[in-house]
């Protein structure tokens, strides 16, 4: 399985920082982990709804590689589910319509820090970087002809991510993400009818807002 090798990707990502020549005391200077807990509100950019209404669970495990004073590069390991929802109809459930992807994502981010803390700790980050997800489960209710081509949705993505962070302690820390598809979750011009026509009139592009709590060892 894809995600399995993932995991065993990042496992060795983190063995191999942990295991450059240096002390104890190097070490444990230039590298951190950590845990992630959170939500994402997310959209699909061509499937005619709007809003960020589908709300998913996202977390994980976090490496954390020090490059200065103020700089850091974090690579995390997540579950990560995301799709598009309209809104809720009071006592009328069959108005619904869903799209659900899970992801186990690869975020790497370079972080800047600022704001020094009485506590000696930056407070304030901003974050820049890349995202990779791996599909491996989908749903789609009441949507047509999207619902039949829900196998067609492309396995890989890779999504731009930027955004910021709160930290009131040494240990814990509040962030917020935006993170926008460069790769379509379903690539219209690739499948077409017998007529050569589109069988769903629309690209589909991913976008997400994530609301994640980290704490560190």
């Amino acid at each position: 399985m894809n995600h399995r090798f993932l995991l065993r990707g990042f496992l060795l990502l983190l063995s191999a920082v942990y295991l450059l020549p240096g002390t104890a005391v190097a070490q444990e200077q230039r590298f951190k982990a950590g845990i992630i807990l959170g939500v994402n509100a997310s959209q699909i950019n061509g499937d005619d709804i709007a809003g960020f209404d589908k709300l998913g669970l996202r977390g994980g495990l976090r490496g954390i590689i020090l490059l200065g004073e103020r700089s850091d590069l974090t690579v995390d390991l997540l579950f990560s589910e995301r799709g598009s929802a309209s809104e809720l109809v009071p006592n009328n459930q069959s108005l619904r319509r869903i799209v659900r992807t899970r992801y186990v994502e690869v975020p790497v981010l370079f972080n800047y820090r600022d704001w020094l803390s009485p506590k000696g700790h930056y407070q304030v980050h901003i974050a820049g970087g890349l995202s990779y997800g791996r599909l491996f489960d989908t749903f789609v209710d009441a949507f047509g002809v999207i619902e039949e081509e829900q196998v067609n949705f492309s396995n890989n993505d890779l999504s731009l991510v930027v955004g910021v962070g709160y930290a009131p302690s040494p240990k814990l820390e509040f962030a917020v993400r935006y993170n926008r598809s460069v790769i379509p979750l379903y690539n219209n011009d690739k499948y077409l009818t017998s007529a050569g026509i589109p069988r769903f009139k629309y690209m589909l592009w991913g976008y997400f807002l994530s609301f994640e709590a980290i704490y560190q060892f």
